[in-house]
């Protein structure tokens, strides 16, 4: 395991170099997706303007809430980009098979070649974000609470990788995994606003099926103040379970690879 870890991160070092060796295309890829999501946050903002919360839930928690999103959503981005396109960049062109060439797990080379610029983005913007409203809404900002937002972003970031992995799969079969992957990444917009306003069905569904909810809200929750004081464990416990089995269903795709014969 150790092994694989390090060579992970050598890939994945690799592949961060290669993003930021083209400085002009790196900023205006960063520059494009704030830009992109102070879109959405103008959005929100109409939206408030003919009300003053939304399930009990101000301006100000709301743009916590999104600023959460945006940091597991740049977490995403650093560690799992390269699963987006495993269909049509890989198996499709016939790449995949000098992957399994390779005297290490396939999915460990896929992981470690993110090339994404977005990430940067998400992380500019949601830092801004979570800072600025954590001073407006009064919360002292402890070393405490500084370690609980990078380590449930990490988590989140996790979680949300973990899902976007598992369906990456689809591209054994139709050697165009995007539009399965992006379709099921675009539940975790539903995780952008309080949970509180959806009903039953959609609840179980980002909480339990997919846990995008413990992606943003409960760690929203949680710098709120207004969590139960152990989502550290229960991100981390789900996190652990979570990759088990995105791991085994990965595999059981593997197993089922037949090459294109490019």
């Amino acid at each position: 395991m150790i092994r694989n870890i390090k060579i992970y991160f050598s890939f994945l070092g690799a592949s961060l170099k290669r993003m930021i060796e083209y400085r002009v295309d790196c900023i205006i890829g960063m520059i494009s997706q704030i830009a992109f999501q102070v879109i959405e946050l103008i959005f929100i903002w109409i939206v408030f303007q003919n009300t003053d919360n939304i399930a009990g839930w101000t301006f100000e928690h709301l743009l916590l809430l999104y600023g959460v999103t945006m940091l597991s959503l740049a977490v995403t981005d650093v560690l799992f980009d390269s699963t987006y396109s495993i269909g049509y960049r890989l198996i499709r062109k016939g790449k995949f098979d000098t992957i399994l060439l390779r005297p290490v797990h396939p999915l460990i080379s896929i992981l470690g070649e993110s090339d994404t610029t977005t990430s940067l983005g998400y992380m500019v913007l949601s830092i801004i974000l979570i800072i600025s409203m954590l001073i407006k809404l009064q919360i002292t900002i402890t070393a405490l609470l500084v370690f609980k937002i990078l380590y449930l972003g990490i988590l989140g970031g996790l979680i949300i990788g973990g899902i976007q992995t598992a369906f990456s799969i689809a591209g054994f079969w139709t050697y165009k995994s995007n539009e399965v992957v992006w379709s099921v990444f675009q539940l975790h917009k539903l995780a952008e606003y309080p949970i509180e306003i959806y009903n039953k069905f959609i609840k179980v569904l980002i909480t339990l099926i997919f846990p995008f909810a413990f992606a943003a809200y409960y760690p929203t929750l949680e710098y709120l103040q207004l969590g139960k004081g152990n989502l550290i464990f229960i991100m981390s416990l789900i996190v652990i379970v979570e990759w088990i089995i995105v791991i085994k269903i990965w595999d059981w795709g593997l197993n089922k690879y037949r090459s294109t014969g490019n």
